[in-house]
């Protein structure tokens, strides 16, 4: 599902008259990682807003827009089970039935194990 923030920064990309591997390669990110962020399927890295605003020169009432389709993202972000493994499924609702009930640390540990997969994949 395309979300807001992938059609401004498909259009941000299309203004500067870049293909998806230019944009990858100025933001220093895989060409699928970039394309999956524009299709609403990956979830945005710390600090992405800031590094294309930044590496675009993009004016503030751009950066707001985005900023705007970044707090809507991270909001409405959603996880398909569908043709997932029994596993994979039991382990997205356990995460969702606890979310409210677990802690900063909790969170803290969870996310750096996320973020060590996702690099991962990234780097592909």
């Amino acid at each position: 599902m395309v979300t807001s923030y992938g059609k401004i920064l498909r259009k941000i990309r299309i203004d500067e008259g870049e293909i998806l591997g230019d944009m990858a390669k100025k933001l220093e990110i895989s060409i699928a990682y970039l394309s999956s962020i524009e299709n609403g399927d990956r979830s945005l890295p710390d600090g992405f807003t800031e590094k294309i605003s930044q590496k675009y020169a993009l004016k503030k009432n751009t950066i707001k827009e985005l900023k705007n389709a970044e707090e809507e993202y991270i909001r409405e972000t959603k996880i398909s089970l569908k043709n997932t493994s029994p596993i994979k499924r039991e382990t997205a609702l356990i995460f969702a039935r606890t979310f409210n009930n677990m802690d900063d640390e909790d969170m803290k540990a969870i996310k750096q194990l996320l973020i060590r997969k996702e690099k991962k994949n990234s780097e592909v």
